[in-house]
């Protein structure tokens, strides 16, 4: 990635800060919510992280066709069109690299190439970034800091929701103990 990054420049700010960043990992809020959807309401919906990791699945799907036009047309794809791959008239398509055009997740999806892609580039999308394991080394190269909307968990509504549970079941105890209670001496029951 070094070497990439001293060829080309600066990665894009789609690249380190894509608009619509994938998770892969799911914070402790997003589980909550799932559970609560597909278990208790019955609810069965796509995800934008599933979209994201399908984007990211076209972007691998893309580079390999892109090698194999360079092996076999001799290293003359330097850079990609978003057409080359999603169009029946792209390069990819009628050199029969690619079965079919590719179809972008999102209507706002558009691949791009990040560097030379004859020696190391990579393909990205302007709007989910490049895979996980070229933004994170681009990361670590560059020295460039994601947004802190892209963390990784939220600590703070994990607390707050098992505060809330050892209420409610301290709430329950209670209630419990209070009913099983035997009476006074003196009091009748009623």
């Amino acid at each position: 990635m070094r070497e990439l990054f001293n060829k080309a420049g600066p990665p894009p700010e789609a690249i380190i800060n894509p608009p619509k960043p994938v998770t892969y990992t799911l914070s402790a809020q997003e589980r909550l919510r799932r559970f609560w959807r597909e278990k208790i309401l019955g609810f069965r919906i796509t995800y934008a992280s599933a979209r994201g990791k399908a984007c990211h699945a076209n972007q691998r799907v893309i580079a390999g066709a892109v090698e194999m036009y360079n092996v076999d047309k001799g290293n003359t794809m330097t850079t990609l069109l978003h057409t080359d791959a999603t169009t029946p008239s792209g390069v990819l398509i009628t050199g029969l690299y690619l079965k079919s055009p590719v179809i972008p997740v999102e209507t706002d999806c558009e691949y791009r190439s990040y560097g030379n892609l004859t020696d190391n580039g990579i393909v990205y999308c302007t709007q989910h970034g490049a895979t996980p394991e070229y933004r994170s080394a681009l990361i670590t190269v560059t020295g460039l800091k994601p947004h802190s909307a892209y963390q990784e968990d939220e600590p703070g509504f994990a607390v707050a929701v098992l505060a809330i549970s050892l209420f409610l079941t301290a709430i329950v105890l209670l209630a419990f103990f209070l009913k099983k209670r035997k009476p006074a001496g003196g009091e009748q029951p009623e």
